[in-house]
């Protein structure tokens, strides 16, 4: 089982895409990062032309030129997409660089430069995120994804939505936020839990799955608190960044 075959077998994830990609695919579609090809696929009986994307040749050879071989309006391009240039403007953008806040993938660089070529009516697939936080304690020592059911993590919050991107509009991709969140008990607290939720359409929204967005952990100083104190959160990253741009600190205000 490889990665790609994981992407596939995540039910959740393949049907909400396919879902939006059904209501909206159309004319000139471009399937940014394709590869095992199956969004093109999607795409392809509803668009005039797919162009389906991807970097790395290896994937190309064993999994998108596999699926996509026999579909007779789709081009497969082999191509770095934070720098290639186009040459028609899409109708459809779907792009699925996702992770949690847009940290560790390229889904920031790659739509700030698909948007130099794209016209005022293209629609993206997904249209935009949100990012929520929570505050806890955990076991954890370093930034991880919490998908190992080891992981313990007490919530001492309620969730806050503190980010949001639209993929229509170019995107700064340093994000540097203070947040301010309400203590709910006390004991003690050294964890950041966010959550990204995915926006396919207005009414299309999904939060994490499997193989999308896994929550992510992000360890802290260690703060006693007690309930109802008032904690600010210092929070930095950088967008297609990275974990490693991650920066977090906590402290009393109230």
């Amino acid at each position: 089982m490889t990665y790609y075959d994981d992407l596939t077998k995540d039910e959740k994830r393949v049907s909400v895409f396919k879902e939006a990609i059904i209501q909206k695919a159309h004319g000139i579609t471009y399937d940014l990062g394709t590869g095992s090809g199956i969004m093109a696929s999607f795409a392809s009986p509803y668009a005039k032309k797919v162009y389906a994307f991807e970097i790395n040749p290896l994937v190309i050879k064993r999994y998108s030129e596999n699926l996509l071989k026999n579909f007779d309006n789709i081009i497969l391009i082999e191509a770095d997409l934070t720098t290639y240039n186009y040459n028609e403007k899409p109708d459809v953008v779907i792009c699925e660089m996702l992770d949690t806040a847009l940290i560790d993938e390229e889904q920031v660089p790659v739509i700030n430069n698909v948007l130099d070529y794209a016209k005022k009516d293209t629609i993206f697939i997904p249209q935009s995120t949100y990012d929520t936080i929570k505050i806890g304690f955990s076991n954890i020592l370093h930034i991880t994804y919490k998908e190992d059911e080891n992981i313990h993590f007490e919530t001492f919050s309620k969730e806050i939505k503190y980010n949001s991107v639209d993929f229509s509009n170019k995107i700064t991709p340093e994000v540097e936020k203070n947040i301010e969140i309400t203590i709910d008990k006390s004991g003690e607290i050294n964890t950041l839990l966010i959550t990204t939720y995915t926006c396919l359409n207005e009414k299309l929204i999904t939060e994490p799955t499997p193989m999308l967005n896994p929550p992510l952990l992000i360890p802290v100083n260690l703060l006693k608190v007690s309930k109802g104190d008032v904690v600010l959160i210092n929070l930095k990253y950088i967008m297609g960044g990275g974990l490693n741009t991650i920066k977090a600190n906590i402290r009393k205000i109230i």
